[in-house]
């Protein structure tokens, strides 16, 4: 299945524990330290595992969702995990299965995540993980890579969209627009009036959700890059954000310290 956008996060394994309770600092620093002896093979079952498990609780989540936050059977979400070298990657991304039939995400011309509830959906996911599953990992000082892409369908702007500056101005930023380097400029004066913008804002609205509403980012150094797509084909099922993101170092030694149990 063609996946149109990624959402990379790279993410560190969560911590499974060896028939015993994991309660102090030192014992979880112990315990990492000895996940290290396993296998590749190993690592890489917990990782499908982790996988398979994510994907349920995502499908649960969407199946619970309240009624003004529904996302449609049409739209499909997937989350996937890989390790490569000592980092975890985790990406999140959704399409619609029939884009004819597209009607439930961002409207024509918005691009705050409150006008999508598949990237709301999406954000509340990552937003649990990082904060629970995945907390162990993201130490003070952790690198943390984000990559967000936020894409437009061929509908044209044919009047200036306004921009409210909900984040910031931007003026000749680095991103990639179609695949190629780009400098982006969108002001509240310049409004929106290329789909490039509003792809880019997309990617934007996600970006304002992980750092102020991911606790667990406030004390790691992330490093966004954005990526604006302008599909040429219409409809609704080509307006959309995906994300990913790498935690570095994620299965890197840890020394045991002087305090930990034998």
């Amino acid at each position: 299945m063609k996946r149109i956008l990624l959402i990379s996060i790279l993410i560190v394994l969560s911590v499974l524990c060896f028939g015993q309770e994991v309660e102090t600092v030192s014992e979880r620093f112990h315990y990492r330290y000895l996940k290290k002896e396993q296998t590749k093979e190993q690592i890489q079952k917990d990782n499908e595992e982790r996988q398979r498990n994510w994907q349920e609780e995502l499908e649960a989540m969407k199946a619970n969702l309240a009624e003004g936050q529904r996302v449609s059977d049409n739209v499909k979400i997937e989350v996937q995990t890989d390790v490569q070298d000592d980092n975890l990657i985790i990406s999140v991304a959704y399409e619609t299965l029939v884009v004819a039939d597209a009607a439930d995400d961002y409207a024509l011309g918005k691009y705050t995540i409150q006008n999508s509830n598949a990237c709301m959906l999406m954000c509340s996911f990552l937003k649990d993980k990082l904060e629970n599953d995945l907390v162990e990992y993201l130490r003070e000082g952790t690198k943390v890579d984000v990559r967000i892409t936020g894409a437009t369908d061929g509908t044209p702007i044919r009047s200036k969209i306004a921009y409210k500056g909900e984040y910031g101005d931007f003026i000749d930023k680095p991103i990639a627009l179609n695949g190629v380097p780009y400098n982006m400029t969108v002001t509240q004066k310049t409004g929106v009036t290329t789909n490039g913008q509003l792809a880019f804002l997309r990617t934007q609205g996600v970006e304002d959700f992980l750092k102020t509403q991911v606790e667990t980012l406030k004390h790691t150094v992330n490093t966004f890059q954005e990526f604006a797509v302008e599909n040429k084909e219409k409809g609704g099922g080509y307006r959309r954000v995906s994300v990913e993101m790498t935690i570095r170092g994620a299965f890197a030694v840890v020394e045991p310290e002087k305090t930990e149990k034998p």
